[in-house]
């Protein structure tokens, strides 16, 4: 409809500038006229778009907080529970570490603490709608540019360390499981018979030495701070969609 408008008004300036008994003055007071009125339905055109498209996108940027929130609220389980099997993996390193030289190790807590060789844990995290934002080029329909940052850090950076954490975790795990599967003699009941000949090893102690460390100095501390990083967007998002 404004450009239909702003096509009338143009030929009609043109028609004053050709059209003959009207003198120079009066002519261009009309084509003035002609010219601000297309200029105000050039504006107004412009105006309206921009408002149109404003609508569009807080109403993306809304859907995207609202399923956004509900990504974090999946991960934050996620890294609950993969940090619960991290302590439960620490405590278990530390009795094996204090422990190891005993005459003999007591079965109740080498049956609590197995598992933390034969076992791992990944933090699978939601990505499928940052991913889609951020392949879709519409990153700006976030008008808040530190949580949109903080988004971006999260995704691209924390998240991404936490998963590359779990995979190291997940390969030095292997050495430990291999070990233990060549030296290990096993009871009818399935049960290791020479468990505390084990533990006495040097290269045992070693490689249980580096996972203690990757472990408490790196996985926990990343988990934490992932944790408190998903939780801090999630109060930043309440406060956009209020």
């Amino acid at each position: 409809m404004a450009e239909l408008e702003i096509l009338k008004h143009a030929k009609k300036s043109y028609t004053i500038l050709k059209s003959s008994g009207k003198d120079w003055g009066h002519k261009l007071k009309e084509i003035i006229i002609e010219i601000l009125i297309i200029v105000f339905a050039v504006s107004i055109s412009i105006w309206f778009h921009n408002w149109s498209e404003k609508r569009h996108e807080d109403k993306e940027e809304k859907e995207f907080f609202i399923g956004f929130r509900k990504d974090l609220g999946n991960d934050i389980e996620n890294m609950t529970a993969s940090k619960t099997y991290y302590e439960h993996t620490l405590a278990g390193i530390q009795f094996f570490l204090k422990n190891g030289d005993s005459r003999e190790i007591n079965r109740d807590s080498l049956n609590k603490y197995l598992d933390i060789f034969f076992g791992s844990t990944d933090l699978d995290p939601h990505i499928s709608r940052y991913e889609g934002l951020k392949s879709s080029g519409k990153f700006r329909i976030i008008e808040n540019k530190e949580l949109l940052n903080n988004i971006i850090s999260l995704h691209e950076s924390l998240i991404q360390r936490i998963q590359e954490l779990n995979l190291k975790y997940y390969q030095d795990n292997e050495k430990l499981e291999t070990l233990i599967i060549q030296n290990a003699r096993l009871l009818p009941n399935g049960k290791i018979a020479n468990a505390s000949m084990i533990t006495k090893r040097s290269d045992f102690k070693i490689l249980l030495t580096l996972k203690q460390g990757l472990v408490e100095y790196n996985i926990i501390p990343a988990a934490e701070l992932g944790l408190t990083k998903c939780k801090e967007i999630q109060t930043q998002i309440d406060d956009e969609l209020k």
